[in-house]
């Protein structure tokens, strides 16, 4: 039973790194939206918009479970040294 917690671990702590890149990806992406939609607007031109702001929620969200999927891997269960059992008196 232990084996198979260890593998768990394991695949959490890989599949929360993977969600936290893909966040991060996804934050750039939306943030670089947003800076193109500031500069279009600043130089007083009209364009066509797409809204950042929930691309930017997407990648606060993959964070967020990123984040939990890493910290259950990274608190994988440790070696358990077998107990003695206890001698009746």
């Amino acid at each position: 039973m232990m084996q198979c917690m260890k593998v768990l671990s394991r695949v959490s702590l890989v599949a929360g790194v993977l969600i936290l890149i893909a966040g991060i990806v996804v934050l750039i992406w939306g943030s670089w939206i947003a800076y193109w939609h500031y500069a279009t607007l600043s130089t007083g031109r009209s364009a066509e918009f797409s809204n950042p702001i929930p691309l930017i929620l997407l990648a606060a969200a993959l964070s967020a479970v990123g984040g939990f999927f890493a910290g259950l891997g990274l608190a994988r269960p440790r070696k358990v040294e077998p107990q003695a059992p206890l001698e009746s008196a």
